[in-house]
């Protein structure tokens, strides 16, 4: 029998959410901690949590790269995620639970958000926890300042009739479906892994993506000028991974959920 009762920190975030759902629909217990909810875990006890049976670790100040490379926001994400890290980490070493931290492909030296990720990385293997890695995971998100590339294209799309990129579209990278994400999370939990890259391996560009979701919307694109931001490492291949929804199943998906926010957001 697999492990029942889950502490998921950041459980009404995009992948948190998700991750909620599907531990329940396994019929697991699901005990959810987030900021949005009321919990904050830079000042609140998390101690009152310690009787779970295992810990998800996703809270963190993270958004899509128009949020992480604006500069106005830089030191919000180092002290923001230092501060998370220093009270979870503390907990987790305190308790002794078996844990997973989620990590990024962008976990570098380079940037902020980059040196804290990796941070977090070197804290769980020293405590004995599990990394899982995410490259570009992706779900129906409401648009925002921390909203992520796809759902912002078919945000594009259906109000504007158009797609403008911020840059040439020429960066690259690797897509997951936020269900397969997470069914993969689950499924390596059992694992005697160290660190898990969840993602399957394919390049594929900006303008590419911007494409399909214009071609399934009938809209122009316009390329912009400046090159983007690309960090083309190859992930980390140790573990068998499933994936079931293609990138344009996935797009289908989003575009409905779009749709359904704007017939309700303008009734």
């Amino acid at each position: 029998m697999g492990l029942r009762k889950n502490l998921v920190l950041g459980g009404d975030g995009t992948i948190g959410k998700a991750l909620c759902n599907h531990l329940i629909n396994i019929n697991e217990e699901v005990i959810s901690v987030d900021l949005k909810s009321g919990f904050d875990i830079t000042t609140q006890d998390l101690h009152q949590f310690k009787n779970v049976d295992y810990v998800w670790f996703l809270a963190w100040e993270v958004g899509g790269a128009k949020y992480l490379s604006n500069e106005k926001y830089l030191l919000d994400i180092i002290r923001n995620n230092t501060t998370i890290c220093q009270k979870v980490f503390r907990f987790l070493e305190e308790t002794k639970l078996p844990f997973m931290f989620a990590s990024s492909q962008l976990a570098a030296a380079d940037t902020p958000y980059g040196v804290t990720k990796l941070l977090g990385e070197e804290w769980t293997r020293i405590l004995g926890g599990q990394i899982c890695r995410f490259w570009n995971v992706y779900g129906w998100e409401i648009p925002g300042e921390k909203s992520h590339v796809i759902p912002d294209l078919i945000m594009q799309a259906l109000t504007k009739q158009k797609i403008e990129l911020l840059t040439d579209g020429q960066e690259q990278r690797q897509f997951i479906y936020i269900d397969d994400c997470v069914k993969n999370m689950v499924a390596i939990r059992n694992l005697q892994a160290t660190r898990v890259d969840i993602t399957d391996g394919n390049w594929i560009t900006i303008e590419h993506i911007a494409q399909q979701i214009a071609v399934q919307h009938n809209v122009p694109i316009k390329l912009g000028s400046k090159k983007g931001y690309s960090n083309k490492i190859e992930p980390l291949k140790t573990y068998p991974l499933t994936f079931n929804i293609s990138l344009k199943e996935g797009i289908d998906i989003i575009s409905k959920l779009a749709l359904q926010h704007l017939n309700v957001k303008f009734k």
